[in-house]
Parts: structure tokens; sequence; C-alpha cells
């Protein structure tokens, strides 16, 4: 293991980013079987249909909502732990959680009171029992909302002490009480098994979370310390990713519609020929990011701009060379991995060419979004999340750009290919931004702390 004053890489982070990838992987896992027995039991019957949509408004709030707090949070809550004590650090999570629970809580009693209305709006075509259905689906699952800010802002302050294996696990046990559910009790409550399992696996995930912090003599409890320096230093944080995510959320849409310009198929291919990258996508930044923003976050206090820079060359130069022989391998199985995948009733062997084409080039996206997760932890780590808001407008502009382009020069294919272009253009944009503002800041001398009190 090497010292993150000393030197620029960590062998203990690369271990992490491995931790938290693999068990990553067993969540989509546990995902993918709940998909397959969900098929088996439901089909696709208005039931499903109706717990779908159910599902789309809290996965919606958790993700704008609860997802930023980690990125807000880590980097101030380090600063003032190394600055200032623990015991500052702990008054500050614990206003932080206050401030989280309160904000999730209202967001759940607001969609709560209007839900047959958004619903409606998302579920236009639906019947008055379906939607009747879709909203009492709604309802059972909407205390997740407000639980989801406890088991982000706590597995944050376990990845801050280097603890990753048990908080990147345990969210498989929602698939896997959904899973249970369905076996048990799907012939008796229908549709509703689905939704009952996946509230059950929230709070069975958040019982044994809120353990693991008793043991390692961490407090649990929401705890309004008043609003102070670091709090407000961290509010700014969160604003500006919440709006990276609405405006990155455009993006699929995007794809979708261009996609639906190009003839018959043109979508579908598009859909199948994604979804490797997409868990893909979904196991390595995602590792990256959680493993790599506590370390960058202890740089960015201890460290000077040379070592930053130094520290980000070399996690991205070790994280390609691992990436990109393993995505060459990809590419060229892409068609056997088709065929297997794909290859049964109404898809034939005709569809899998197009939809190999769009595989491969789809896998060219998975290097520059693993760079991108490391440039915009750095980014949270040095509290300068106001470069996000600029950074995601660039990016909708151009894909909506290099979508229009490359679909008329080779075809559906150019979907994909425009996604891993406009991620390398956004990444030497962040670059750069970061190295003309804040290279100066960082080779002065360390701030004073932050007065939290």
């Amino acid at each position: 293991m090497l010292g993150i004053k000393g030197r620029a890489v960590s062998w203990r982070v690369l271990l992490q980013i491995a931790t938290v990838g693999a068990y990553t992987g067993v969540v989509k896992i546990a995902g993918g079987a709940k998909v397959v027995l969900t098929a088996r039991a439901f089909g696709m019957s208005d039931g499903l249909d109706a717990y779908l949509i159910a599902f789309l408004l809290p996965s919606f709030l958790c993700d704008t909502l609860a997802g930023p707090l980690n990125s807000a949070f880590v980097p101030t809550f380090i600063e003032v732990r190394e600055r200032d004590g623990p015991a500052a650090a702990h008054r500050l999570y614990q206003s932080a959680l206050a401030a989280g629970a309160g904000l999730l809580s209202i967001a759940a009693i607001l969609s709560g009171l209007f839900a047959p209305w958004i619903l409606k709006l998302l579920a236009s075509s639906f019947n008055a029992d379906k939607l009747a259905l879709t909203c009492s689906l709604f309802w059972v699952m909407l205390p997740i909302v407000p639980l989801t800010a406890f088991t982000v802002i706590w597995r944050s302050v376990l990845n801050t002490e280097a603890r990753f294996a048990i908080p990147a696990v345990l969210p498989a046990l929602t698939p896997v009480a959904s899973i249970v559910f369905l076996l048990l009790y799907s012939q008796i409550w229908g549709v509703y098994s689905l939704a009952l399992g996946t509230l059950a696996g929230g709070i069975i995930e958040i019982a044994l979370l809120a353990v693991y912090m008793v043991r390692r003599g961490l407090p649990v409890l929401p705890h309004w310390h008043g609003w102070n320096p670091a709090l407000h230093q961290a509010a700014r944080q969160y604003g500006p990713v919440i709006g990276g995510i609405f405006l990155l959320m455009g993006a699929p849409l995007i794809d979708q519609g261009i996609a639906g310009m190009l003839g018959p198929g043109s979508v579908s291919a598009l859909n199948y020929g994604t979804r490797l990258s997409v868990v893909l996508m979904a196991i390595g930044p995602a590792a990256v990011a959680t493993a790599i923003l506590p370390h960058f976050s202890e740089l960015t206090v201890s460290a000077g701009w040379e070592h930053v820079r130094q520290s980000l060359r070399s996690y991205t130069a070790i994280i390609l060379a691992i990436t990109l022989p393993a995505i060459a391998i990809l590419m060229i199985i892409s068609e056997p991995l088709v065929r297997l995948s794909f290859e049964h009733g109404q898809f034939t062997g005709a569809d899998t060419p197009l939809v190999t084409a769009v595989q491969r080039f789809s896998l060219l996206a998975i290097p520059s979004s693993m760079a991108m997760a490391l440039v915009l932890r750095l980014i949270s780590s040095m509290k300068a999340n106001f470069m996000l808001l600029r950074a995601t407008a660039l990016y909708a502009i151009l894909n909506l750009a290099l979508d229009f382009v490359l679909t008329r020069w080779i075809g559906i294919q150019g979907i994909p290919l425009s996604m891993a272009l406009v991620q390398l253009v956004c990444v030497a944009y962040l670059w750069r931004r970061l190295h003309r503002e804040f290279a100066p800041h960082l080779e002065r001398a360390p701030e004073q702390p932050i007065e939290t009190r």
C-alpha cells in the first residue's frame, strides 16, 4: 500500500475500486434474476405495466435528489474531519443527514399528494382501473424515497473510512427480497408482491447498514446542529449536481428520438445493442466514482496541484490499461454474445449483424466513461461542482449534433459512437477548466479550517 502523500498511486484504492466493482456486479446479477422471474410470473401484463410506472417516480426522486448527496457531502466531510477533528465532522454528518432526510421526506409527501395527476401524465394510455392500481403500488413503495437519504449518506461516511464492501453489496437485498416475495406470494398478492418485496428489501438494507454503522461506533440518527459554513459549502455543491442530472436525462431521449427517425427496427437495435455496455458502465465507472472520491478529497486537502494532477494521470493510465484490452476482447466476440443472448423467437439471425455493430460501437464509450468518472470525482473533491452545469449543457448540445451527423454517415451505429466522442470532449473540457482555475489555488498555502460551530 502506498500513501497518498508520498506517491501518485495507492494500490489500496485500486483494490477498493475492484471490490466495489465486484460487489456491484453481484447487485446487477441479482437484478437480472429478478427481471427473469418477473417475466415468468407476470409476462407483459397490465399489472407489470402498473408496477414499472409506479416504480419510475420514486426511482427518479432517489436518483435526482438522493444520489447527489454523496458527491456534495464527502469532500466537505473529509475536509472538516482532517482540519477540525472527528467530532466536528460527525456534527456536520448528522446535520447533513437531517437536511437530506428532510428534503427527501418533503419530496415524498408532495409526490404522494399529487401522485394521481403525475402518474396520469406518465401513463396517459392507462384506463381508470389500471391507473388506480399504479397509484396504489406507488404509495406502497413511496417510503423508499426518504430511506434513501439515510443509505446514501451512511454509505458515504463508511466509504470515507475505507469501508466499501458491505455498503456496495447490501443493495442486492432489494432484488433478492423481491425474488423471495415473487416466489412465495405472487399467486396470492399478484403484482403487489413485487412492490412489497421492493419495500422490504429497502427496509432490510437500511436496518443492516444501521447495525454496521453502530458497530463502527458511528451515530445513525440525524441531529440538526444548526446552519454553519461547512453545511453551506456542501449545500452549494448539491444544487449544480441536480441540475447536471436533469440536463443529462435528456440525452437518452434524444438518442431514442434520433433512432426513431432512422426506419423500422432502429430503436430496437439501439436498445439491444447498448444493453451490455449499459450494464458494464453501471459497474465500472460507478466503482471508480465510489472508491476514488474519498481518496481525491483527502488529496485536495493535504497535497498540492502537481500531486493531484500526477495522481489523476496515473489512475487514468492504470484503469485504461485494464479496460482497453477487455473492451477489445468484448468487441471481437460481440457477434457470438449477441447470438447467445438474443437469437430466440422473433429475433433471428438476420437481426444479429446490425445489433452486433451497435454493440461494438457502444463498447467504445466505456473507456471514456471511466475517465469521465475520475474527472467528475476530482471536481467534486475540489468542491467545484459549479462546472457541471456548463459541461452538461455542452454534453447535450454535442450529443444532439453528433447524433444527427454520425447517423447520416454510418447509420444507427453513430448514436453510441456519438456518446463516446462527446464524453471525451467533455473530459478534455473539464480537465482544462480544472487546470486553469484550480492549479494556482492548490499551490497556495492551505486554507483556514472551516468554522463548523
